[in-house]
């Protein structure tokens, strides 16, 4: 009785020690009561009367050898402080004579008990109880037979691999996945075979278990097995399985992927083509080129990347015969993103004669491209196209690649350009060069109207002179405003704002003046400025400016943008009834989008958000690219049509007599990726 209340008062000081000192001195008073102090340590620890700290430093002092037992019993306890610490008493003062032991815990009926037996066998690696394991895997269930592998993989054991091999052939699903873990491990090449026939499973874990563990092995053999799973039903599968093979496989593989590029699904031909791309083999050749002839534009695209690679004189006379292919506007596309990336001389009439091309993409890149081979020959050819719309905003960065005295008049010319971001565009060009008789020239941009212009020409003179200009510089010029109002407000330049964002286009007004003459032309413009002033003021428009043969507004929200779409054409409709012919009817066409816009000194909106709805409104049948549930080329209205973006489409669809069908995809100059285009139209107009 006295010795329990020396014991409990003993822990207490433990517990209670401020100095390394005082603790020692607890701790070896403890030691000396030896059995009889060990119960009611452990007990303090469970009840939390001794620090996890002060217990550990007892419990390490006092326990030999003959405590095993009773340590072991802690494994499985309620509390993870003394889980912990039993743990680590095992691993530091009984790593040789524990593993047996633990052996018997991995048939214990506690959970807890196993899971913590198997943590400390894997962490012991004791060989000599690997007999015992094999022994006991022959009479487990399958819940002893996936801990026995844990641990046996762990070790590496000798004889493992063959019984993980047989545990593939296992009724438990749950029992092959852990072996198919365990030889990830092992890296044996004797599993390759029998993991590759189990990828013709329907488990999706399982075949995703094995893919890891082939690549883990790194043995092109599984390849094929691998290839299969290209016609997965499953994407992370296919997608998965396309990863491993670009790993695992070599140019032997290519007769397998011909024939997968030949399936009927096209997500298969996708991944097909891009397993060829990164084997980068030049025996793919054949098979790549062959790829540029499919009807889908991403097989296309990725086999163009991969000829890139590979390149050579026959794949260089290939592209130079696409190019020219007037029947294929797919194929010219992918020719001249080709010579993006890959420079040959020979291209380069091929490529001036793209200049003139039917597709606005064709000529684009081709302005590109020539600006890439840095050939002086080019710059005359670049001169003819200055005019072209749809590509001169691309032609001041070719000029400034090819460099030289040559390029410096068309890019003078530039400079006179009525859009803004070529005058940009042409400055950083003459920045480039740094050549001193441009100087005057960029004086005179100080006195743009534009402040993004004026900047440019800052910097420009910078680089050439050292100086640091001011914009309005040159020739003097009157106050360009700073501030523009918008509904009352006074916005201050450069401020962003998030809006709706509305283009409208008088359809084929050349012809009306060509026909009717100037004075009739001008007249329906007035007649069409006049209402869409009167509409867009009812729908309460932020800013509006004339296009020239349209106008560019924007609203609050889509739905003032919307109505204003549909009230304008019910006006014009009713105009149209008044008209002397058809010919001299006003058709329009609409395109809506929503997002942030950087208002200029003048008001003007700018902004990736305007460009995109300038694009759209834009669009033509000829260059979409069809989605299930979409239009056909032909589909496609050429007037009196309401185009709008992905961004409009939910906020639209929800007004009352709102419809949307889906037009599909357009590739829309100068902003990156691929764009869903829907048509909207008001039940109540018909």
């Amino acid at each position: 009785m006295f010795e329990g209340v020396k014991i409990k008062k003993l822990i207490a000081e433990l517990n209670e020690a401020k100095t390394e000192t005082d603790q020692s001195k607890s701790v070896e008073a403890l030691v000396l009561y030896g059995r009889k102090a060990y119960p009611r340590i452990i007990e303090a620890f469970s009840n939390r009367r001794l620090h996890q700290v002060r217990a550990k430093a007892v419990l390490f002092r006092l326990c030999d050898i003959q405590y095993l037992p009773d340590i072991l019993q802690l494994i499985g306890d309620p509390q993870e402080e003394i889980r912990r610490t039993a743990k680590e008493l095992i691993l530091k003062k009984y790593a040789n004579s524990a593993s047996e032991l633990l052996l018997g815990f991995l048939k214990s009926d506690d959970s807890g008990y196993r899971m913590a037996a198997v943590e400390l066998l894997c962490t012991l690696k004791s060989q000599a109880c690997v007999p015992k394991l094999m022994a006991m895997y022959g009479e487990g269930d399958s819940e002893l037979k996936k801990n026995i592998i844990k641990i046996l993989g762990e070790m590496q054991a000798p004889g493992i691999s063959k019984l993980l091999l047989s545990a593939l052939t296992d009724s438990s699903l749950s029992l092959r996945i852990q072996a198919v873990r365990a030889l990830a491990a092992l890296k044996d090449p004797e599993a390759v075979m029998p993991l590759s026939e189990m990828l013709s499973g329907e488990d999706t874990l399982l075949k995703r278990t094995v893919l890891d563990t082939l690549i883990a092995i790194g043995d092109k053999r599984a390849a094929p097995a691998i290839l299969n799973l290209l016609k997965d039903v499953d994407l992370v599968i296919r997608q998965k399985s396309t990863e491993c093979v670009i790993q695992l496989a070599d140019a032997t593989i290519v007769p397998d992927i011909i024939r997968l590029m030949k399936d009927k699904d096209v997500n298969v031909r996708r991944c097909a083509v891009d397993v060829l791309n990164n084997i980068r083999d030049p025996s793919t050749a054949d098979t790549l080129v062959a790829a540029m002839k499919d009807s889908d534009w991403w097989v296309r695209q990725i086999a163009t990347d991969a000829l890139t690679e590979v390149k050579g004189e026959n794949i260089i006379k290939f592209f130079i015969t696409m190019l020219k292919d007037s029947s294929d506007v797919n194929m010219r596309r992918c020719s001249v993103e080709f010579f993006n990336k890959v420079t040959d001389a020979a291209a380069l009439e091929p490529l001036i004669a793209s200049l003139k091309d039917d597709d606005w993409w064709v000529r684009e890149k081709a302005v590109t491209a020539l600006g890439i081979l840095k050939d002086e020959r080019a710059v005359d050819a670049l001169s003819t196209v200055l005019g072209d719309s749809e590509i001169k905003w691309a032609i001041p960065s070719a000029l400034a690649a090819i460099g030289g005295h040559k390029v410096i008049e068309p890019l003078f010319i530039l400079l006179a350009d009525g859009e803004k971001r070529v005058r940009v565009g042409a400055l950083k060009a003459l920045g480039k060069l740094k050549d001193p008789e441009t100087i005057p020239k960029l004086k005179e941009m100080l006195d743009d109207g534009e402040a993004e212009v004026r900047l440019e020409a800052v910097s420009a003179l910078k680089a050439l002179t050292g100086r640091i200009f001011k914009p309005g510089e040159g020739k003097l010029q009157q106050q360009q405003p700073t501030m523009s109002t918008m509904m009352g407000f006074m916005l201050p330049e450069g401020s962003i704002q998030t809006e709706a964002i509305l283009v409208l286009d008088l359809c084929n007004s050349t012809g009306i003046a060509n026909k009717y003459g100037d004075q009739f032309a001008l007249d329906l413009t007035k007649i069409l400025t006049d209402k869409v002033r009167l509409v867009a003021k009812k729908e309460s428009s932020r800013f509006m400016k004339s296009t020239g043969d349209g106008f560019l507004i924007t609203f609050p929200k889509v739905a003032n943008a919307v109505r204003f779409s549909f009230e304008l054409l019910k006006e014009i409709a009713a105009y149209n009834d008044t008209a002397r012919d058809d010919s001299a009817k006003i058709e329009l066409r609409f395109a809506i989008n929503q997002g942030e816009t950087r208002i200029d000194a003048k008001g003007d909106r700018l902004g990736v958000a305007t460009n995109m709805t300038f694009r759209v409104e834009g669009v033509k049948g000829a260059d979409l690219i069809p989605m299930e549930g979409g239009m056909q080329k032909d589909e496609l209205p050429l007037v009196d049509r309401v185009l709008v973006t992905e961004h409009v489409i939910e906020d639209a669809t929800k007004m009352e007599g709102v419809t949307a069908r889906l037009v599909g995809l357009f590739e829309l100059k100068g902003i990156s990726g691929l764009h869903r285009v829907y048509l909207i139209s008001n039940t109540q107009l018909h």
